[in-house]
């Protein structure tokens, strides 16, 4: 009973801001891919390869589960952006060409091309951000 309560308070909380299940899901994978971006950077300053590998793979699985599929990502965008599906998808190939990158320069003679490719995930995101969302 108390559990059912719970619930249907979170969900008229949920309703009564207005924010659809849709664009909560959006605001939490974006915050999911945020997570890793900040995980990988922490492990490259630490110097940690293994925690950066781990960080990456995280990014890699979220960021395809989340914008390589356009129908999907087409239905989180708020309707007014929804016709710029095509460059969420877009940078989501970027920031699956560039995790692909880190992951083969990870040794300690070419780290900066994986710290390089870090930055352009980073970028990619930005881009995203920039001309989807309107920030």
């Amino acid at each position: 009973m108390v559990k059912r309560m719970v619930i249907g308070f979170a969900l008229s909380a949920l309703f009564a801001t207005g924010v659809s299940a849709v664009e909560f899901d959006l605001k939490s994978n974006m915050q999911n891919l945020n997570k890793h971006m900040v995980q990988m950077q922490t492990a490259f300053i630490m110097g940690d390869k293994a925690e950066a590998l781990k960080a990456v793979t995280a990014l890699g699985e979220e960021s395809k589960h989340l914008l390589a599929d356009e129908a999907v990502m087409a239905k989180m965008l708020p309707k007014a952006q929804a016709h710029k599906v095509r460059i969420a998808t877009t940078s989501a190939r970027m920031i699956e060409e560039n995790i692909e990158t880190i992951k083969a320069n990870m040794d300690n003679l070419r780290r900066d091309t994986a710290q390089s490719a870090y930055l352009d995930i980073q970028r990619a995101c930005m881009r995203c951000h920039n001309l989807v969302r309107d920030w």
